[in-house]
């Protein structure tokens, strides 16, 4: 069988989707099957469901907005929106002394003498 989404590669996986009780299969290349993202999926559902309820779906350790982790921050250094800086509020203040030289404020840059 041929991949559904090339239209190039010998299938090897079969995707099943469920959908007010309506089931589609589809059958993909693992290069194909390996661009398919099932958290983003997932998210875009239950997002859906929580609309459906009237209450956004959060997640605790999840920036709301972009849903990043502090362990993504973590790995990069980097935050993912400006909403994480509230979020991940607590977590930060630990480091703020270590990378500000011991405050918790970043105050700029000092300057030379003149």
């Amino acid at each position: 069988m041929i991949c559904r989404n090339c239209g190039e590669r010998e299938a090897t996986v079969l995707v099943q989707t469920v959908v007010n009780n309506q089931v589609s299969k589809t059958a993909l290349c693992g290069r194909c099957a390996a661009e398919v993202e099932p958290a983003a999926a997932l998210n875009a559902v239950l997002e859906a469901l929580a609309a459906l309820g009237g209450r956004a779906r959060t997640h605790p350790g999840r920036c709301p907005t972009c849903r990043s982790s502090f362990a993504d921050f973590r790995e990069t250094g980097l935050f993912g929106c400006p909403d994480c800086y509230e979020r991940f509020r607590t977590q930060v203040q630990d480091l703020l002394p270590r990378v500000h030289g011991g405050a918790y404020e970043h105050r700029g840059k000092v300057p030379r003498g003149r």
